[in-house]
């Protein structure tokens, strides 16, 4: 009887299955778009440092200002327009906290990255969903329809979008932000490193587009929970008004730091997803089947669809190979699709081979009224 209203009726989050944490060995963790390597070694080295010299008994720093400076440079943006928080999802539980009232209306782009829709409903907020077309493009002019007509107090782009794989053009992004200066847009770049595209020139003229972005990704830092936003100064002061200093350890700061002296690393593992990812696409491409195809993959992920039945037995085939990939049965309009990370191309190889030691099975099964030759 204490439980919030809201949160009551809730559907939360569908996380990844636990399997992968059951201590089994050599275990491809697709599922969840983590890098497939450890972070940088200068990582390492700066949290040894901090371990032999700092302050584990101290709250972390609370105005970072190596790390701000870092992270400014990154960006290419001043101080004043970055903040870091405990993860994006972090940040995005702030931005409704300190933008949504109970009973706002706030769209999403859908289908795309769940866990901001749990934190809107949660607050008692109205959702009015804008769905992707069939195909997953994005309509300019049914979506500038769709503005005008619920007028919604926030707008959440995922770009690159999670789990599709499509993309907005910038353009496309400043268009929006400049006809409806009366919206706000979070701007979710997870991926930004994958991808190379940013709105985040925006911010510094414009207070109705706040970006999140995430150290989870490229630079291979999951386990730590870190990320940071890129929007106007005078947003950075609202947020300073809820936000606690404290939240962000100790070991994720220095660790960030230890990223930040070695971009190039970041670089050279983006480099390497952006090969195996195409070799992997021509990889299924030249099994030349009717049981899978890869639609998108504008990330460090590819979008594979595939008829229901086989579908199933694909996942549970990869997990008895030791592979996780994600299944998005639970999201509307995907019910015959999976999103697999991509990794090295040694890790891709095994999973093509284990992918194309499945398909070769099927291959003579008869067709039924359920079959496979839906695709």
């Amino acid at each position: 009887m204490f439980v919030n209203s809201y949160v009551k009726n809730l559907i939360p989050y569908k996380v990844v299955t636990h399997k992968a944490w059951e201590g089994k060995n050599d275990i491809l963790k697709l599922d969840w778009n983590e890098a497939t390597i450890p972070p940088s070694p200068k990582v390492f080295e700066a949290i040894n440092r901090f371990l032999n010299e700092g302050s584990l008994n101290w709250y972390p720093d609370l105005d970072n200002s190596e790390l701000l400076n870092k992270l400014a440079t990154y960006v290419g943006l001043g101080v004043k327009n970055i903040q870091h928080f405990a993860s994006s999802d972090s940040i995005q539980e702030y931005i409704v906290r300190t933008f949504v009232t109970c009973g706002d209306e706030v769209t999403i782009i859908m289908p795309t990255y769940d866990n901001f829709r749990v934190i809107v409903e949660g607050s008692g907020a109205v959702i009015n969903s804008y769905y992707l077309e069939k195909d997953f493009s994005f309509n300019k002019e049914h979506f500038t329809e769709h503005l005008n007509l619920y007028k919604p107090k926030v707008v959440y782009i995922c770009n690159p979008n999670n789990p599709t794989g499509t993309s907005y053009d910038s353009d496309v992004i400043e268009f929006f932000v400049k006809k409806f200066p009366n919206i706000l847009f979070l701007v979710d770049e997870a991926y930004y490193e994958f991808s190379g595209r940013t709105s985040k020139d925006l911010v510094v003229n414009n207070d109705n587009i706040i970006i999140t972005r995430t150290f989870s990704k490229a630079f291979a830092l999951a386990g730590l929970r870190i990320g940071y936003v890129i929007t106007s100064e005078k947003n950075i002061k609202i947020f300073s008004k809820l936000r606690n200093p404290k939240s962000v350890s100790s070991l994720a700061q220095v660790a960030v730091i230890g990223a930040l002296d070695d971009v190039a690393y970041t670089i050279d593992y983006v480099n390497t997803v952006e090969l195996a990812k195409k070799q992997f696409i021509s990889d299924i491409k030249s099994l030349n089947s009717n049981k899978i195809k890869i639609l998108f993959g504008d990330g460090n992920f590819v979008l594979c669809e595939l008829c229901e039945s086989v579908k199933y037995r694909l996942i549970k085939y990869l997990e008895e190979n030791n592979v996780y990939i994600r299944d998005y049965s639970h999201l509307r309009g995907m019910e015959k699709h999976i999103r697999i990370t991509i990794g090295t191309q040694i890790q891709m190889k095994k999973v093509f081979s284990v992918i194309s030691l499945f398909i070769s099975e099927i291959k003579n099964e008869k067709q039924d009224a359920h079959g496979f030759n839906l695709i």
